[in-house]
């Protein structure tokens, strides 16, 4: 039946020999010459073949060669001319790059059989930028979890529910099979794609090119989840099963087909656990979640220069919400009554399409990506026992009664995306345009009793709902234009310029200057310097209604109150050094600082569940970045990180009304720096470090360690509910997974694996409830065991 899914979608399609990839947002390009004795070598035959996929070229009459849509990863180029001995290079292609390789053949040099390191220079891989391939997210202990893979970056830490903050603040901007992939609520606990349909990532925290904004940009993850492979006719899967403690349990099923040059991918999956999200207490409460993910994508060859690619994915995930039912929890103020069953569902849908043709030189690359996306956020409070629920106020020694949430939040997307890409003999220029129109609407039923609503009632009255409802449409246009010049073999200079708008409930818009230069020293040594602005529209949610029906009562929200919120604006510079201490050995480090107007934040509305955005007047993030990767000969590989920081905001700018009266300190300014304090995610040192062996029949065996260490979170922010000061202590667990991959293009055989998080069982607490977070400690050890069975 899949085969036939294939052969369908392939009718679609005029059949050709070789695949011009479809996702120019993430690709590179590859060029050079092929010489012979020492003269042009027209007819030489040229391949590249990595990440499973292969590529043939073929010089022109001048020795010239071209692969204009090559996706991110790892490479083997070789050439081969009139019987002259081959000779290969291994080569990196990050997106936007240019790698220029240049073959001298020989039929004397018995050096021809050597495979050497293609150094790309200043045109390569920028400071900043990292990827993490298939090979490495199947050996990596958390390969099950998106979010940790990207945590083990420089300059992003774990914080809370495992969110990953980088360069200071929230938001991290995702684009998948190169659509777009827009965040468009608050409180989210489901990962925005789930790992299994992942092939590989490649995670930008700083050199942000003009083509990426309209959105939060502490980190930029572009996803590949499907490549082109390079696989005979047929159809050929993988079947999953795997138990663990805590009553993990999984499945999965993935599907390859292909028929002529038509490929088909299909992806299926559920999960559950009885550890769902980070719990107030050191033994979870009321905590098993569970997801399933469908996920199909199909690449097909149009002509010689064009292809077609579809997504579609769809995804449900269930969270029970932890609670505590100990009034004398050291760690959290907050007691529910014994048997609250609040329950979050999150569902989320996408789909793109994606074409993609090439110039007939092979060095333009035109783009069309029409996307949408659905996503939608069910909160089913237990309204009769959450009223019930109390926390204790330090500042007064009394115990306040909660408030109960029933709540459902929906945005759907519809937006476009179009590129257009040239390289010439010094410059490469891309310009492009990304639109879309955001529809919002939410409801609310809060439960309280009388008196919490309005204080003039008895305080033994009886709980009674409140309701609220919000509808908004919004849309955001991005215009841009970048170019990558090249003077000089050691010097590239990439600049940019882009222009943002977004309507909602406020219109605004931002031009953004980006300008990257690269150096490149010596051979082993290229200085970076980057400066870049931001702009990020805010989330299309308003909690006015819901606060003055709230909260007027108590006096904790004026009648009336103004929306204010307002778009960030973010000023960004950086500098770093890349050295290559060998060709597999390679080290960077990067010192950068972001200063920011108006940081959109979350922070509870009053004493419910629901979270609400608002804006710290500034911040400011300084940070130093290291990082150490090797990959050793016998396919051994390890990686150190470590990231330096101090991150701040300070001042109410936005969605004051939450704040009080008063939310700012008399007589000082918004703009003064007075107002800056440690963010409740600031983290003064987090490093992660791993080691990777590869042993066995065909090195398919595979054990992994995986070390992380953070300082503490600070325990207050800013108008923290709580008296406590200080940060929360620091945290060292290890992680480890050990494994047999399936072998061979297709996989054949039996596959297992054991991941173990947490080996050393140590929890910690991650934060404490303060007005801004929930109580969270992390998890203690999680055994997981999988087999994977190929057909």
């Amino acid at each position: 039946m899949f085969r036939i899914l294939a052969a369908f979608f392939a009718a679609l399609c005029i059949e050709a020999a070789a695949f011009a990839v479809a996702g120019a947002a993430t690709t590179g390009l590859v060029r050079g010459t092929v010489t012979l004795d020492g003269v042009p070598a027209p007819g030489a035959r040229v391949t590249l073949e990595g990440e499973g996929s292969r590529f043939v070229a073929t010089t022109d009459s001048h020795g010239s060669y071209v692969f204009a849509a090559v996706p991110f990863g790892d490479y083997l180029l070789t050439a081969h001319a009139d019987r002259a001995l081959g000779r290969s290079f291994t080569l990196h292609v990050s997106s936007d790059s240019i790698v220029t390789v240049d073959v001298a053949l020989s039929h004397l040099r018995a050096i021809a059989h050597a495979t050497v390191a293609a150094n790309a220079g200043v045109t390569g891989t920028p400071v900043g930028v990292n990827q993490i391939d298939r090979t490495a997210i199947q050996a990596s202990p958390d390969e099950n979890d998106l979010n940790r893979l990207i945590e083990t970056m420089p300059g992003i830490v774990r914080f809370s529910y495992d969110e990953p903050v980088a360069l200071g603040f929230h938001g991290v901007t995702y684009n998948i099979d190169g659509a777009p992939l827009p965040l468009a609520t608050s409180s989210n606990f489901a990962q925005i794609v789930d790992p299994a349909d992942i092939d590989s990532l490649e995670i930008y925290t700083g050199d942000f090119p003009a083509e990426y904004g309209g959105e939060r940009m502490g980190a930029l993850v572009n996803i590949i989840t499907n490549r082109s492979s390079d696989i005979g006719e047929g159809n050929f899967g993988r079947l999953t099963a795997g138990v663990g403690n805590d009553g993990q349990a999984i499945a999965a099923l993935a599907d390859e087909a292909r028929s002529g040059s038509t490929e088909v991918f299909l992806d299926v999956n559920t999960q559950r656990t009885n550890y769902g999200i980070d719990a107030p207490t050191y033994v979870p409460i009321h905590d098993t979640s569970s997801s399933s993910d469908e996920f199909l994508r199909a690449i097909a060859q149009v002509d010689s220069r064009s292809t077609l690619a579809f997504d579609y994915g769809n995804q449900l995930s269930q969270f029970r919400i932890p609670i505590n039912t100990y009034p004398g929890n050291p760690v959290d103020p907050v007691t529910s009554v014994p048997g609250t069953n609040d329950v979050q569902r999150e569902y989320d849908r996408f789909a793109s399409a994606n074409y993609t043709r090439t110039s007939r030189d092979g060095s333009g690359v035109f783009q069309v990506i029409p996307w949408y996306r659905m996503t939608r956020v069910a909160y089913a409070g237990d309204l009769a026992k959450d009223v019930l629920a109390t926390q204790f106020d330090p500042n007064t020694g009394t115990l306040d009664q909660l408030v109960g949430l029933d709540q459902d939040r929906l945005a759907t997307y519809a937006g476009v995306r179009v590129s257009d890409f040239r390289a010439t003999g010094t410059h490469a220029w891309k310009v492009g345009i990304d639109a879309d129109r955001e529809n919002f609407t939410a409801r609310e039923t809060f439960a309280c009793y009388y008196f919490q609503c309005d204080s003039t009632l008895s305080p033994v009255s009886p709980y009674y709902p409140v309701h609220t409802a919000q509808a908004r449409a919004g849309s955001q246009i991005g215009l841009y234009a970048q170019d990558t010049w090249t003077p000089i073999r050691i010097l590239s200079i990439q600049y940019g310029l882009r222009y943002d708008r977004s309507t909602g409930y406020v219109g605004a818009d931002m031009l953004e200057p980006r300008i990257a230069v690269n150096l490149q020293a010596d051979a082993k040594n290229i200085v970076h310097v980057y400066y870049g602005r931001f702009y990020a529209a805010p989330q299309l949610e308003d909690v006015r209604q819901a606060c003055v029906l709230l909260g007027a009562g108590s006096g904790g929200c004026p009648a009336n109150p103004v929306y204010n919120l307002q778009p960030e604006r973010d000023a960004y510079f950086e500098m770093g050094l890349q050295h290559a201490f060998s060709p597999a050995l390679t080290g960077y480090v990067n010192v950068d600082e972001r200063n920011v107007i108006n940081v959109l934040d979350t922070t509870q509305l009053l004493n419910t569940p629901l979270f609400a955005v608002f804006n710290n007047a500034l911040g400011r993030y300084t940070g130093i970045e290291l990082r150490l990767a090797d990959l050793l000969e016998n396919g051994n590989s390890w990686y150190v990180t470590t990231t330096i920081s101090s991150s701040k905001a300070g001042g109410i700018s936005g969605s004051t009304f939450l704040f009080g009266p008063a939310p700012n300190p008399p007589g000082v300014p918004l703009t003064s720096p007075e107002l800056l304090s440690p963010e409740d995610h600031d983290q003064t040192v987090a490093s992660t470090a791993g080691y990777t062996m590869h042993f066995g029949l065909s090195r398919a065996w595979f054990a992994t360690l995986q070390g992380d260490y953070g300082t503490g979170y600070p325990v207050a922010f800013e108008n923290a509910t709580t008296s406590l000061s200080g940060r929360l202590p620091s945290h060292l667990t290890f992680d480890a997974s050990l494994g047999r991959t399936l072998a061979g293009t297709p996989n054949r055989g039996l596959g297992l694996r054991l991941d173990l998080q947490n080996l050393l069982d140590h929890q910690y607490v991650v934060k404490i409830a303060n007005g801004f977070n929930t109580t969270q400690i992390a998890p203690g050890r999680s055994v997981l065991v999988r087999l994977t069975q190929a057909f």
